[in-house]
């Protein structure tokens, strides 16, 4: 058996539930007896949440040696996953699962007619929960028993799992298809973010058109619908064709909440278009709009939180905090956050070995942006220095965000008149940009503003800022031109600076006049 790695099991033991610790417990002694159970002691050390190395296990285990102590953890990371499989059987997947398995025990034993009753059974809880790739399986197994074995099923039998198998086919061909073009777009977004020139979008647009055209509508059940509104609306958003993104995000999460058994089996995929719906309003600069899915964002966490997984809570809080890092933002509310950073920090800090590095630094990103909004300008580059000097150094992920970062990085340390801090952020990030093919005119325009003004007297700026205000207005003109205003607020930046108002004042005033 493979080793398994002590932070994966020490990760899984902090994901128990007291209930689910109570029942491995129970479990473990029931199958193993009352002795003394060296996985189980494990387990106890674990659980008290000692930072323990392995000298210190083999302390704690008398006569655990060589790799005994390896094989004990894959023992034990084993018979959690058996215990979790045993405590959630009423979870319908896993019910389906048991069900299939039970139905080839049966057909091993020459039992064919016990293992279509098992068959049976899966059938009713996967047609209950339209798991189309659950209801293929079971009819496979079912073709598989009818050509070794005469069941008197019916004159019409054969032709009955024909014609389903060939339905199910159809419809999965279609559902893959769809969601085979929203994971590549997804991916793409995760590495580039929101496409830069004419060239990227007729890039990204003939890729989407050639795998489209390919794919047959015909047969679609509900998950395929939803996958192919979740590929629309990641173009769109790719494209920054927001409108259409808001479009295609509310067809998304109406399919869902037309079809209450798959939202109460699959809410993951409700949220996330919730999600995106939010994200498409909050780049449109919709707060009317925005408000009102919040709403609906919030209603629905608080409403099903107590049904939730541990997974589905996790993706539900991390949709939450950006859904009210974004809902600040839109309205202007930079100052008087300090309750709310601790909270969403501490909630960070907790959970950062279940989140992955893109969300992290997409949540140090708007963190940054909150400090920066509120004239915060030393707190903005403490957080922007978690992504900038990050120790993973996966700029392959959000290459977007890490550009961004040290732009707005180089602008705060400009408010903070760090003179020749600047002087070599300048170069760094000049550097940088250049690497990663995101030097547009928007940041080569700041750049030089800076590299000029740097040592100018600042009472001195304001027809300097209003020139650079009039110069990026022209250049925002060109559609991709404006996509660095979905990372940083420039105009506002340059308005409060003329006006000498607070960033969140020019927002607010803005939001007014519309």
């Amino acid at each position: 058996m493979p080793k398994t790695n002590s932070n994966a099991l020490r990760h899984l033991i902090g994901s128990l539930t007291k209930a689910e610790k109570r029942h491995f417990k129970l479990y473990a002694k029931r199958n193993f007896g009352d002795k003394d159970l060296k996985f189980l002691i494990l387990f106890d050390l674990y659980d008290r949440g000692n930072e323990l190395d392995n000298s210190h296990l083999k302390k704690k285990l008398p006569g655990t040696k060589g790799s005994s102590l390896s094989n004990l953890k894959s023992h034990l990371y084993e018979q959690l996953l058996i215990s979790l499989r045993l405590l959630h059987h009423n979870d319908p997947s896993i019910r389906i699962d048991e069900l299939i398995s039970f139905s080839k025990v049966l057909y091993t034993k020459g039992l064919y007619f016990q293992s279509l009753n098992q068959l049976y059974k899966a059938r009713n809880i996967a047609e209950t929960y339209q798991d189309d790739l659950a209801m293929y399986t079971i009819n496979h197994m079912e073709r598989k028993i009818e050509l070794f074995f005469v069941t008197e099923s019916g004159p019409n039998q054969a032709e009955n799992i024909v014609e389903k198998n060939n339905e199910l086919r159809a419809i999965l061909k279609s559902s893959d298809e769809w969601s085979n073009v929203a994971i590549r777009l997804y991916d793409y977004y995760l590495k580039y973010g929101h496409v830069k020139n004419q060239r990227q979008f007729r890039k990204v647009a003939i890729i989407f058109k050639d795998e489209t055209s390919k794919i047959d509508t015909s047969e679609m059940s509900v998950r395929s619908k939803v996958y192919q509104h979740m590929a629309y609306t990641w173009f769109h958003f790719i494209t920054q064709s927001f409108v259409l993104c808001y479009k295609h995000g509310c067809a998304w999460i109406e399919e869902m909440k037309a079809n209450p058994v798959l939202l109460k089996e699959d809410p993951i995929i409700y949220l996330k278009g919730l999600h995106n719906v939010l994200s498409a309003l909050f780049y449109s600069n919709k707060p009317k709009q925005f408000e009102s899915y919040y709403l609906q964002l919030n209603s629905f966490i608080e409403e099903h939180s107590e049904s939730f997984d541990f997974n589905t809570n996790l993706m539900a809080r991390i949709y939450h905090y950006i859904a009210r890092l974004n809902h600040r933002f839109i309205n202007g509310n930079f100052r008087n956050n300090e309750a709310f950073r601790s909270e969403l920090a501490e909630w960070l800090s907790s959970n950062d070995s279940y989140i992955d590095t893109n969300r992290i630094q997409v949540f140090y990103y708007k963190i940054a942006c909150m400090h920066f909004g509120a004239d915060e300008f030393k707190a903005s580059v403490q957080v922007l220095n978690k992504i900038i000097h990050s120790e993973t150094k996966e700029h392959h992920l959000r290459q977007d965000v890490q550009c961004f970062a040290r732009i707005l990085n180089l602008v705060a340390h400009y408010e903070l008149g760090n003179h020749e801090l600047v002087e070599y952020q300048l170069k760094s990030t000049y550097r940088f940009l250049i690497k990663y093919g995101d030097l547009q005119e928007v940041q080569k325009l700041i750049i030089a503003f800076i590299r000029k003004s740097v040592h100018m007297n600042r009472n001195e700026m304001t027809p300097h800022f209003i020139e650079l205000r009039t110069n990026l207005i022209a250049i925002f003109e060109d559609p991709f031109e404006r996509r660095p205003l979905l990372y940083l607020d420039l105009i506002s930046w340059l308005t409060s600076r003329i006006e000498n108002k607070p960033v969140e004042t020019i927002i607010r005033q803005r939001q007014l006049s519309r």
